[in-house]
């Protein structure tokens, strides 16, 4: 996918630039800010992540610790990182693959495609009211699904795209509202 494109499948859930988040302080970053810079703004081009672990020396992680990132079967990606900022520790993973038969029935005009994601675990100094109000944000619309138990934690669902593409953003949180995980996914021709 060309880098366009790319910019034109970010836009789509986002509403506009203005509405991302920043900074809290430098030691102390917001981890949407974060994830946004790390994956929304980069996915589905992995190799732009990639790049950006290896020019800031982010420590990959083992194989058997990637298994936490593994949403798909028989990816062709799968990489992951503990990502330093400021004094805050993010877990960051990239996975892409086909499509799952579950996606294929949901969207069968792109059943050919593949799944793209970037996922990052939060550390726990953040509460979940905070980055989710920022995730809100930063998708610049309403969720289409809100505090939806998922194991132990509770998901929010935030959709978007068009007839070649869709996005979805999700923000898990768990029932201490300490810590989370933030992912992007983009299923595409």
């Amino acid at each position: 996918m060309s880098m366009m494109k790319s910019v034109l499948a970010a836009g789509v859930l986002l509403a506009s630039v203005s509405a991302s988040p920043s900074f809290a302080n430098d030691e102390n970053p917001d981890p949407v800010y974060v994830f946004n810079r790390i994956c929304y703004a980069q996915v589905p081009n992995l190799d732009a992540i990639q790049e950006m672990a290896l020019e800031l020396a982010w420590k990959s992680i083992t194989d058997e610790e990637l298994t936490e990132f593994r949403s798909y079967e028989n990816p062709s990606v799968l990489r992951g990182w503990d990502v330093q900022v400021g004094e805050r520790l993010f877990r960051v993973g990239i996975t892409q693959a086909g499509l799952t038969d579950k996606m294929k029935e949901s969207f069968p005009d792109l059943a050919n495609g593949t799944a793209t994601s970037c996922s990052m675990v939060l550390d726990d100094q953040q509460d979940a009211t905070e980055f989710m109000a920022n995730m809100q944000r930063l998708a610049g619309k309403q969720p289409i699904s809100t505090d939806v138990p998922e194991g132990l934690l509770r998901t929010t669902t935030w959709a978007g795209g068009n007839d070649d593409l869709k996005v979805f953003l999700f923000a898990k949180a768990p029932p201490t509202n300490k810590g989370g995980l933030l992912n992007v996914t983009i299923i595409q021709r």
